[in-house]
């Protein structure tokens, strides 16, 4: 009985050895396999990120590209292909003291209801455009010098530009001047400012083609 007992222990020590050994190896592979999985998604990911990182790069190259010859226009017939037909662009300028946001269909528009504007569209003195963060301005100059875009995401300048107009004329806007207004911001994407000009100017693409929609004189000047 003593011997019977012992060949059982054995047997079941020898078992239970080959048991830990499988589990233990099956541990292994399943850990390697995890290891090779994730290292698979990290590549997956970095790929992903490059690629990103890459797309984003040909867009602001081909932004770039529009913009150098956005600013060799030579007349403002050059620059009404820039003007969508149907959606026009938004001019802050300054009359007096306070600045003053305003619609127009187009150029022509602009030229019968503010003719001193008009040199503004005939030429622009900016160039070698940077993909940098607009400069500051302090009312005597600016944190750098030359002309500068970046993308944008939260354009509320026109908006905001309303409302400080209703507060000084007490001209109120219509429900569906204020919605324009709120669609126009939303589809500026991009902001260039051309210190030489003291101009900042709003873009978007639509369909494949920049329009600007933005004409901010009044941003630098601080005359009272």
């Amino acid at each position: 009985m003593t011997t019977l007992t012992q060949f059982y222990q054995k047997f079941r020590l020898r078992n239970l050895k080959f048991y830990l050994s499988f589990l233990c190896l099956i541990t292994l592979l399943n850990f390697s396999s995890c290891n090779d999985a994730n290292d698979n998604w990290e590549d997956v990911d970095s790929q992903k990120v490059l690629l990103a990182a890459s797309t984003n790069s040909t867009k602001e190259n081909k932004f770039e590209k529009v913009l150098q010859k956005f600013l060799t226009i030579s007349s403002d017939n050059q620059l009404k292909k820039y003007i969508h037909p149907q959606l026009g662009f938004y001019i802050n300028h300054k009359p007096g003291a306070i600045s003053i946001v305003e619609h127009f269909d187009n150029l022509d528009q602009v030229y019968q209801h503010l003719p001193h504007l008009e040199p503004y569209f005939k030429k622009f003195n900016g160039k070698n455009p940077k993909n940098e963060k607009t400069p500051a301005f302090d009312c005597e100059s600016f944190s750098k010098e030359g002309t500068f875009y970046q993308k944008t995401s939260s354009f509320k300048e026109i908006e905001k530009g309303i409302e400080i107009k209703e507060k000084i004329t007490e001209k109120k806007h219509s429900k569906e001047e204020k919605e324009f207004a709120k669609k126009i911001d939303k589809k500026i994407n991009h902001v260039v400012v051309l210190t030489d000009d003291y101009l900042e100017i709003g873009f978007t693409n639509i369909n494949g083609k920049w329009y600007m929609l933005w004409f901010n004189l009044a941003k630098f000047d601080c005359s009272a």
